[in-house]
């Protein structure tokens, strides 16, 4: 990957100084001493200003803020408010009635679980990560096997969390796919990259769907009378995600 610019901050008052005044003592004073505070403040707050705010690998949260309002990418992003008539899901109270044991315990509302809060907030990594790829998006011409080369850049120089790969598929009717072959990718990051269409994509090209592969699956075991509480005969297995290789549509 092409490598930011390197700069030299450094000033050098005494070029300025005149030949005929090589012999004034006040004046190369003066000068030495505003070269000093030069070399002691100027080159340190420029030196500064770049590992903390230009680049984007190095950029601390102020950084990040400043290449946010640059890049017009919100960090914290409001959820999408819930319909009020959303099913919730859960289980009833203990039901003698039920016919059977695996009935006792049934699942209420068959329907999702509730909001994770107000307001997504993603960790300086993912930051980090959110706005480095918007930053290609917006120069990039959209080659799937540059978007490949950059996105394996990325997730390899990043320290998100995530132990898989990304890459994306050219589905060869002006529509593609990414996937994600584990799901250690922090969901909050990819809620937002999915949201915010950061993914990278040809012009007029769509993205059809993520896929996340090889993920945890959640659910119930098979009744087990070994378990010491009727509360446990039927546990979760995986202790994951309800998705595994399936699709996120667009």
């Amino acid at each position: 990957m092409a490598t930011i610019q390197q700069f030299d901050y450094s000033v050098n008052l005494l070029r300025a100084i005149l030949w005929q005044y090589n012999e004034a003592p006040n004046l190369l004073s003066l000068v030495t001493q505003k070269q000093e505070w030069y070399t002691q403040y100027q080159s340190d707050f420029w030196g500064s200003w770049y590992t903390d705010v230009f680049d984007l690998q190095t950029a601390n949260l102020f950084g990040l803020a400043v290449w946010s309002i640059i890049l017009n990418v919100p960090l914290y992003v409001p959820y999408e408010p819930e319909p009020t008539d959303k099913p919730l899901w859960g289980f009833n109270a203990y039901d003698p009635t039920f016919p059977t044991l695996e009935n006792t315990y049934l699942n209420f509302g068959h329907g999702n679980f509730s909001t994770r809060g107000d307001v997504i907030s993603l960790t300086e990594e993912e930051q980090r990560f959110l706005l480095r790829l918007k930053y290609y998006q917006l120069t990039t011409r959209g080659e799937v096997w540059d978007i490949n080369n950059f996105l394996n850049y990325l997730v390899g120089s990043s320290n998100i969390g995530f132990t898989g790969t990304i890459y994306a598929l050219d589905d060869l009717n002006m529509t593609m796919r990414y996937v994600i072959t584990n799901n250690t990718f922090p969901l909050d990051l990819l809620d937002l990259l999915i949201r915010l269409d950061i993914l990278p994509r040809p012009a007029a090209v769509g993205i059809e769907d993520v896929i996340i592969s090889q993920g945890v699956t959640w659910g119930f075991n098979a009744y087990n009378p070994s378990f010491p509480a009727l509360e446990n005969t039927y546990v979760n297995f995986g202790f994951g995600n309800f998705y595994d290789g399936t699709f996120l549509d667009f």
